[in-house]
């Protein structure tokens, strides 16, 4: 009998549903522990491995895209929030909407958009607003009190997270990671004295958590590296 591939890899399910608890041990039961399943998972199978997340628990997911998210929802993950860590563009708004997608968004024209969105299907839109600390990648280099100014405009567009990611985590030569947090902490602050707060701060991902990066997990990290 001859085989269809000549080489092949074993993914063990086992094993990753263990390494995912081995981070949630790590960072303890107040801190949410995201699974990012961007790229196909790394290359694992993307549904397979939320299967195996949901599981053992994880509430939330993390994608790179609008297209991963849905093939998500219609591989069957219903359970946990999905979140698009790339943000979206305008033509996938109506695919968020339905397959309850939450964006990262990364400028503040981009709200607008959410916005709209969230007045033509009559729901609320939750977000994720990624500030850029320093990576100088993705995110908004607005001040806090622009930020401010974008959300007195919208009623249909929720910040429920706000967020960063660290450029350097695991150097303990650099202090740049200090600066990063001091940086989104004092615009987490400012738009907490104004009354506008979120329900999940998040700037740690695998380096993070596995350099011991404490101060940084707040009450979600994002486990990638870590569960593969």
């Amino acid at each position: 009998m001859s085989l269809p591939y000549r080489c092949y890899v074993v993914v063990s399910r086992e094993q990753i549903a263990l390494n995912y608890r081995n981070v949630r041990s790590v960072v303890g039961p107040d801190v949410e522990v995201a699974g990012v399943v961007k790229a196909d998972a790394y290359g694992h199978g993307a549904v397979e491995v939320s299967r195996v997340l949901v599981a053992e628990g994880a509430k939330w997911l993390a994608v790179s895209s609008v297209e991963e998210g849905v093939k998500l929802r219609s591989g069957g993950v219903r359970q946990a929030r999905i979140l698009v860590m790339g943000g979206f563009l305008p033509y996938e708004g109506d695919a968020l909407v339905e397959h309850e997608l939450t964006p990262v968004v990364h400028s503040l024209d981009q709200l607008g958009l959410l916005e709209q969105l969230g007045r033509a299907s009559g729901k609320s839109i939750a977000y994720h607003l990624k500030i850029d600390s320093g990576m100088n990648r993705l995110g908004t280099r607005a001040g806090a009190d622009e930020i401010l100014a974008a959300l007195a405009k919208n009623r249909h567009a929720r910040l429920e997270g706000l967020m960063t990611h660290f450029a350097s985590a695991a150097d303990y030569t650099t202090g740049q990671t200090g600066d990063q947090l001091r940086y989104f902490h004092a615009i987490c602050a400012r738009l907490r004295e104004a009354g506008a707060t979120a329900a999940y701060l998040h700037t740690s991902s695998t380096n993070a958590v596995g350099y011991g990066r404490v101060e940084g997990w707040h009450n979600l990290v994002r486990a990638g590296h870590a569960l593969y």
